[in-house]
């Protein structure tokens, strides 16, 4: 597959409690799982997706505070719950995050 899908990585503003924009790169994305249940009548959507990316110094601090960064793709917002450095080679980055919706 190739990295042909633009993703924008967003940093917490922890002054503002706002969301700016960090970088934003093209990636290759896949699906890993998803799940969908209902809690008090509400239909919930639960998405785990991989982004993979081009290792870059910019990209390399964020899995050691993957709370103050998320990935915006496709209108939805993804939460960065883990980063793997494939055998530490430092070429490309993937980072594992859900996506909730309601």
């Amino acid at each position: 597959m190739a990295m042909n899908k633009l993703i924008v990585f967003q940093k917490l503003d922890t002054e503002t409690e706002k969301w700016d924009k960090y970088y934003s790169c093209l990636a290759e994305i896949n699906k890993a799982s998803g799940k969908e249940y209902f809690n008090a009548r509400t239909n919930i959507t639960e998405n785990t997706y991989n982004f993979k990316v081009r290792n870059i110094t910019k990209l390399q601090i964020i899995p050691f505070n993957t709370s103050q960064y998320r990935i915006l793709y496709n209108g939805n917002i993804f939460n960065i719950k883990n980063v793997d450095d494939k055998q530490e080679k430092h070429i490309k980055l993937t980072f594992v995050a859900d996506c909730v919706t309601i």
